[in-house]
């Protein structure tokens, strides 16, 4: 009651107060308590949910490997479900920008094998057609956000092979070849995506931009226009050396740290 009276500037409580204002005060308190309870008791159960995100990876790696691949769907499936009601989002709404203001940001390299995995399983039924389709579209979406690119992308080669669904495979490489691990430009101007300045701009990314609010926003910022220009560069090849030579300079001047 003093801390509401407080708020609203009165620093001395009066001495006489009458029944319908105490009962109108008391109500206004009482329901500022709940409403701060209620907000409360939800941090709580999303930093829970968050927690137990660890053991439904674990449980679905180890199903994985015990060949259990619906069981271990169903796993991936909830972890998924867990970060979309931690980050207030809409099932299928998980998108880089949502990691971008955030903390945990580095949660998107585990989110993005919980794909890779979930695409390989729904490539063992005809059924789950259309969940490969859209699992694949997620996961070429966060890909370039993270360090295993180059080993999803190799393994692909192997998938496609043996895929129930090549058409999907195909596409999904297609797509991330074409953005190159995420240095659209620079993989572009350099035909490549293991030149020694591709990869200095990745770990460039990984060890100064990552770890910051404002590092993270100006990466999502990068991969949401410079697609466009990295087609642009293909399609006009004679562009390509000067670009490089831009490259080189940035890189010459770009921060390293020691090993």
């Amino acid at each position: 009651m003093k801390l509401a009276l407080n708020a609203a500037g009165v620093s001395t409580p009066p001495e006489r107060v009458c029944a319908n204002c105490f009962s109108n005060l008391t109500g206004k308190v009482s329901q500022g308590v709940k409403l701060r309870l209620e907000a409360q008791n939800k941090e709580k159960n999303k930093l829970k949910m968050w927690k137990s995100r660890v053991n439904l990876i674990k449980e679905a790696r180890t199903l994985m490997t015990k060949k259990a691949y619906s069981e271990a769907a169903v796993c991936y499936e909830k972890y998924i479900r867990v970060l979309e009601i931690v980050y207030g989002v809409k099932k299928g709404g998980l998108n880089p920008e949502v990691f971008s203001k955030s903390k945990r940001s580095k949660e998107m390299t585990v989110l993005a094998s919980v794909y890779w995995d979930l695409m390989r399983i729904y490539d063992t039924s005809p059924r789950y057609g259309n969940r490969m389709q859209t699992t694949a579209q997620k996961l070429a979406e966060f890909l370039p956000f993270t360090p295993i690119y180059p080993d999803i992308a190799k393994k692909c080669e192997s998938f496609l092979k043996a895929s129930k669904n090549p058409h999907v495979v195909r596409s999904f490489m297609k797509e991330i070849k074409a953005g190159g691990g995420g240095c659209f430009i620079a993989t572009a101007a350099f035909e490549g995506a293991y030149t020694s300045e591709v990869l200095q701009l990745r770990r460039f990314r990984e060890d100064y931009l990552r770890p910051s609010p404002l590092g993270r926003r100006t990466v999502v910022f990068y991969y949401r226009y410079s697609p466009p220009i990295a087609r642009f560069l293909n399609q006009h090849p004679q562009l390509k050396p000067p670009v490089r030579w831009v490259v080189r300079r940035l890189c010459s001047v770009l921060p390293q740290k020691s090993t």
